[in-house]
């Protein structure tokens, strides 16, 4: 019983000792490229019947700064799983959306980020994708269907 006593003392120390680098945070610009759709304003734009292309998602140091990597991948539309890459960059997959109803979805990712003197990290990130039923319906002004990527900056609050 009194080695229980002593196992229950120590361990509030352990929750301690495991919180040293909390705070030291990686800071990437975290890149996702979309092929097969346009990319227009704050969204992309697919038309119906056409499969979305994930090229894959990277991630590039702020400033320089030590090397950074991205692993555990995970997709999703409308917060269902699409894809999960947990291991092999560039993290591709792809998805049809003929049996998607014309609308904008939340397309999801989260990742696991590692950067070298960091505490790993997890991110999550949300971009619109709007299916539409044909071309016609694009919005005016949108580039042509293509590969397009989007860059968002992930790093620590001060």
């Amino acid at each position: 019983m009194k080695k229980l006593f002593y196992l229950l003392f120590l361990l509030p120390l352990a929750f301690f000792a495991a919180c040293d680098d909390d705070d030291n945070l990686p800071a990437v610009d975290f890149t996702l490229t979309l092929d097969n759709v346009t990319q227009y304003e704050k969204g992309f734009y697919a038309v119906k019947g056409d499969t979305v292309i994930v090229d894959g998602v990277s991630v590039k140091p702020i400033d320089n700064g030590k090397a950074a990597t991205v692993t555990g991948v995970r997709y999703f539309l409308d917060y269902m799983p699409i894809m999960t890459d947990p291991i092999l960059a560039p993290f591709t997959t792809k998805f049809l959306t003929e049996d998607l109803p014309a609308r904008t979805y939340n397309f999801g990712i989260t990742a696991t980020v590692l950067q070298v003197d960091k505490s790993i990290s997890n991110a999550a990130i949300n971009v619109p994708l709007t299916i539409v039923e044909n071309k016609e319906q694009l919005p005016e002004g949108a580039p042509e269907i293509g590969e397009y990527s989007v860059t968002m900056r992930i790093q620590p609050k001060k």
